[in-house]
C-alpha cells in the first residue's frame, strides 16, 4: 500500500490541489510530449545512455525547487534535496503538509497534519532509479524510447518486472545533460509533470534532513513520556 502511496504522490500528484500555475519559463520550449513530433535528431543511442549514466552517477548532492503539475492542471511547489546514494527529501510548500523522505534503505511518506508516517523499501519505488549507488539505466529499467530533439535528450523507461505501472520520461537539457524534468504516464494514461528549477549540485546538505521521523515518539515526548 505504501509503495502505491509514494508513487501516487511523486508520480500521479495526489497532493492537495493548488491553483493551476503557468508553465515554468525554463521548460516552455521542452519538446517531447508538448509539441508536434519532429524528426528525431540522429545520435548514438549507446553513447547517449552512457552519458546519462555518467551524469547521474556524478551527482553527490543536489538541491532544486520543483513544480509538480497534476493531470488536472493543479500544481504544487516545493524543495527537493538529494544526497546520493540513497537519500532524498521532497518537502512541499505550505499548505501541503507532505514530505517524502528516503534515508538510504527506506522511503517514508510523512503527513504532518495527520501525524502519520508510512514506509516502503527504497528498492520498491521509482526513486531507486535515481538514488542507487551505481546507476545503469539500460540494466535498471526497460528503455522504451530514447531520442534527441531541440537540444534535449529524452529517455522513456518502465519497470522491467512490471511491479510499477506506467512509464516515466526523463528529460535532460543541454550538452551537460542536466536533469530538467520528468513526465509520468500512469496505467490510465494520465500524465504528471515534475519540473526542476534553480538546480544546485555539489553542495553541503545536513544528513539530518534525511532522517525519517517517528510520530509516536514525538507524541510521547510532548506528553512527557520516555
Amino acid at each position: 500500500m505504501i509503495t502505491h502511496l509514494i508513487s501516487a504522490l511523486l508520480l500521479q500528484a495526489t497532493t492537495p490541489a493548488a491553483d493551476a500555475l503557468p508553465e515554468p519559463a525554463s521548460v516552455q520550449t521542452a519538446p517531447a510530449n508538448l509539441q508536434a513530433e519532429p524528426a528525431a535528431e540522429v545520435f548514438d543511442r549507446e553513447a547517449a545512455i552512457a552519458d546519462i549514466n555518467t551524469y547521474l552517477n556524478a551527482i553527490t548532492t543536489l538541491r532544486a525547487r520543483f513544480i509538480q503539475i497534476a493531470p488536472n492542471g493543479s500544481a504544487t511547489r516545493g524543495l527537493l534535496s538529494m544526497s546520493r546514494p540513497g537519500r532524498l527529501l521532497f518537502e512541499y510548500d505550505d499548505p501541503t503538509p507532505i514530505r517524502v523522505i528516503a534515508d538510504g534503505t527506506t522511503v517514508a511518506l510523512e503527513d504532518r497534519a495527520l501525524e502519520t508516517v508510512d514506509r516502503a523499501p527504497l528498492r520498491s519505488t521509482p526513486l531507486w532509479w535515481l538514488l542507487k549507488a551505481d546507476i545503469d539505466i539500460a540494466t535498471d529499467a526497460e528503455i522504451i524510447d530514447i531520442r534527441s530533439e531541440y537540444g534535449f535528450l529524452s529517455v522513456i523507461v518502465r519497470d522491467p518486472d512490471g511491479e510499477m505501472d506506467g512509464e516515466i520520461e526523463f528529460l535532460f537539457a543541454g550538452p551537460d545533460l542536466e536533469l530538467r524534468e520528468w513526465f509520468v504516464t500512469d496505467a490510465l494514461g494520465e500524465v504528471t509533470r515534475v519540473s526542476l528549477l534553480e538546480t544546485e549540485t555539489g553542495i553541503a546538505l545536513n544528513p539530518r534532513l534525511f532522517a525519517i521521523p517517528d510520530p509516536q515518539a514525538e507524541r510521547d515526548s510532548r506528553r512527557g513520556r520516555r
